[in-house]
């Protein structure tokens, strides 16, 4: 009979042999990467306007903001091509330089969005000096970065395939079998802001602000492909 000690020895052999073998690496794995980027003409006009109110009595201050906004919501309604809705609505107070509340600050704002460039820079000058421009951005629409990122996707894979066998020949293997596989889309970023700041607002309460001029630019659309791939004798 084996001695219990050397029986399991014997039986730790294949335990030992079959977790080395599982940790082995693969053999002949080459991790890719590539990306296909296009520059796609923005088609979203997105314009904040802003009322504000400062002084000692908040409800006196959240009437008169709330007239103001309210007025306007009106007046864009009556803008079929602008979509416009509420923005942030903001109560703060005021202190002094010993840190006491001496009054309130109340911001509310106004978000004008459309497709429509000119209808939308028209309906903002519109409604100044009563509303304050805050901000302008151009953007993509979901349905044009949808569009743009379909066709960079067929684009991006092609060149993984054809990085994957320029790889394969050039080491000598006759082809390769496409292991994990990852998509993913970058962008677009949002672009600068066309304006903002003060200097906006101190001319709008002098006298009625001119038309808005707009002119939209592009946004980088960009899929980006990467995984591994096994070299061998091919698919």
């Amino acid at each position: 009979m084996l001695r219990p000690a050397l029986l399991a020895l014997f039986l730790l052999v294949p335990v030992a042999a079959a977790a080395e073998t599982s940790q082995r690496p693969y053999l002949n794995v080459v991790t890719l990467d590539t990306s296909a980027t296009a520059e796609v003409a923005t088609d979203t006009l997105t314009i904040t306007l802003f009322t504000e109110e400062q002084g000692v009595d908040p409800t006196d201050l959240a009437a008169r903001v709330n007239a103001r906004l309210e007025q306007a919501l009106a007046r864009a309604k009556s803008e079929t091509a602008v979509e416009a809705r509420s923005g942030n609505y903001q109560t703060n107070p005021v202190y002094d330089r010993a840190n006491q509340i001496t009054g309130w600050r109340i911001r509310a704002e106004l978000v004008l969005e459309s497709r429509d460039f000119k209808a939308a820079g028209a309906l903002a000058s519109r409604l100044q000096p009563a509303m304050k421009l805050s901000a302008m951005v151009f953007s993509l629409s979901r349905a044009a970065r949808e569009k743009a990122e379909a066709a960079l996707l067929t684009e991006a894979l092609a060149k993984y395939q054809a990085k994957a066998e320029v790889v394969a020949r050039s080491l000598g293997f006759p082809g390769y079998t496409l292991g994990q596989v990852t998509v993913r889309s970058d962008g677009p970023q949002m672009p600068p802001v066309a304006y903002r700041g003060m200097a906006m607002a101190a001319m709008a309460d002098a006298a009625p602000a001119p038309p808005v001029p707009v002119e939209g630019g592009k946004n980088a659309v960009t899929v980006s492909v990467s995984g591994s791939v096994i070299l061998g004798p091919g698919k």
